[in-house]
This record gives structure tokens, C-alpha cells and sequence, in this order.
């Protein structure tokens, strides 16, 4: 009887490693991360099926030409069904066929300085099922002296980074990007860390990848760092997670809104960058308010 009752117990255990590796949802985590710090069905809640984009500004500051600057930044988050053929947003689903479902994110900035003005848009896309996973990024700046564009296309093996570049000792060409499954771009993080399984004390190693918001199309750069989230705080009468990415010459600190969303709602960088969340609305932008 006791073998018996042995082989069941063994026979099960088997059951149940062949339904965890079967499982698509224990393949959603980024790599050794896997789901203990990112809530993979963040962004399956009903709120981003409603057809309307969250459009959050925020009073920001950056340092250009050694001084710092004030300007608006606005972030626009909407869900997008992608088309797989050339991973662009298809205004028609593709007839129930399978297709990626994203999150986008857009980083919109003008930055005006004595010289000129700086426009910047970033666009990132992440996986709906997991937005720790990152799809596309995009960037575009334009400014008096010229145009530059890069791209990361995610979606195959290795990841590569096309750009386009009006400096002399750039120009345009293309690299391939060693992103490895706990890579987390910089550009990413107010999208990414709203789906933290956030409590006080939790911390993770990762490697972060450097902005790409810039007019030079330099290389890459990746440093190891760390997720911290420390105790809650009240920032402009708004209940927060507060998170620090802390690494070598540079400590960031995000504020999150603790109630679903999640929103970002104040950003430090130890390089002179900061957000301050000023209005947020959920509305159709790319339609005619009238």
C-alpha cells in the first residue's frame, strides 16, 4: 500500500512539472526574475479596453548646455493591437488570427534652450502579458541642426538597434543589441516598474540600458543596478510606492501612485532630470475634441 500511495505522489509531482513547464505564463517573467517582481497580468486589466489612451503631463527638467531646463513632458499609454508581419499598430485586427497585443508608451518633449528648441519622441512598446518585455522602441529628435532616428527591433534573436544619425562618425547603420531577458531599458521604466509587485524591502539585481533620448546615435551603454522599493510616501496628496534604481554615478528615484494604475507620479535622476506629474486624463487623443 505504501508503494502504492508512493507512485501517486511521484506520478503527480510529474504531472505537476509538466503543467508548470506547459504553462506560457511562467515564460512572461524576465529570465531568473520570472514573476516574483514584475505582476505579469498588470496590463490585462479591463481599464486599457475601454479605447481610450491615458494622457498624463508633467511639469519636467533636464540639463542642457550645463544649465537646467524647464519644460512639459507628456505621456500618452494605450493598448495597441499589433500587426506580426511588420509590428506596427493594425487599424484591423487580422480576422481572430494571433497577433501581439501591446501596451505603447510615448514620451513627447520640447525643450527649449537659447539656441534652439529640442523635440524629442519616444516611442516603447511591451508586451501586454508582461510589460517587463520589451517589443520596440523608437526615437526620433529633430532640432536645428538635423535629424536622428533609432530603433530597437525586439522581436527576433538577437535584438538590433538601427539608427540614423546626422553626426559625422555616426551616420546610419545598424548593431546588434545583447538585451538578455533581466535587461531593462532606461526609457521603459515608467511603464515597466507600474507592474512591480510592489511592498517595502523589496530589492532585485538588473542591468539597465542608458537612455536613448539624445540627437547622438552613441553605443549602448548597459550597468548592473538595483531595484529597490522603499516605504510608502505622500506626494502631492497622492498615496506612493517609492522606488530607487540605484547604480554606480547615477541614483534615480520613482514615485508610483499606489492605487491601480500605478501611475508615475515624480521622478529624480542624479543627472539633473525630473518629473512632476501635473494632470492626468483618460481621452481619444489622436480625434478632433470638436
Amino acid at each position: 500500500m505504501q508503494n502504492i500511495l508512493r507512485l501517486l505522489i511521484a506520478f503527480g509531482i510529474v504531472i505537476l512539472i509538466v503543467l508548470f513547464l506547459a504553462n506560457p505564463k511562467h515564460e512572461m517573467g524576465t529570465g531568473k526574475n520570472g514573476n516574483e517582481l514584475f505582476q505579469t497580468d498588470w496590463g490585462l486589466h479591463a481599464l486599457w479596453d475601454d479605447g481610450q489612451a491615458e494622457v498624463a503631463t508633467y511639469d519636467a527638467h533636464c540639463v542642457i548646455y550645463g544649465r537646467s531646463r524647464s519644460y512639459q513632458a507628456t505621456l500618452i499609454t494605450v493598448k495597441e493591437d499589433f500587426d506580426p508581419r511588420i509590428y506596427v499598430k493594425t487599424d484591423h485586427p487580422l480576422q481572430g488570427q494571433p497577433h501581439p497585443v501591446v501596451l505603447k508608451l510615448n514620451i513627447a518633449a520640447s525643450i527649449p534652450t537659447e539656441n534652439y528648441t529640442y523635440h524629442f519622441l519616444t516611442s516603447l512598446f511591451v508586451s501586454r502579458e508582461n510589460p517587463s518585455r520589451l517589443i520596440k522602441l523608437t526615437m526620433g529628435s529633430q532640432e536645428w541642426c538635423g535629424n536622428t532616428f533609432k530603433e530597437i527591433q525586439n522581436w527576433g534573436h538577437p535584438a538590433t538597434l538601427h539608427y540614423f544619425s546626422y553626426f559625422d562618425g555616426e551616420g546610419d547603420g545598424s548593431i546588434s543589441l545583447p538585451l538578455g531577458p533581466d535587461d531593462l531599458l532606461e526609457d521603459q521604466v515608467p511603464i515597466t516598474l507600474r507592474s512591480l509587485r510592489f511592498r517595502e524591502g523589496l530589492r532585485h539585481p538588473i542591468r539597465i540600458v542608458d537612455s536613448f533620448v539624445a540627437n547622438r546615435a552613441t553605443p549602448p551603454k548597459f550597468t548592473d543596478a538595483e531595484i529597490l522599493v522603499q516605504a510608502s510616501e505622500t506626494i502631492h496628496l497622492i498615496d506612493c510606492w517609492k522606488v530607487q534604481l540605484q547604480r554606480p554615478g547615477n541614483q534615480q528615484s520613482y514615485w508610483f501612485e499606489k492605487a491601480y494604475p500605478n501611475i508615475l507620479v515624480k521622478s529624480v535622476s542624479g543627472d539633473g532630470r525630473e518629473l512632476a506629474l501635473k494632470e492626468r486624463n483618460r481621452r481619444k487623443y489622436w480625434e478632433h475634441p470638436y
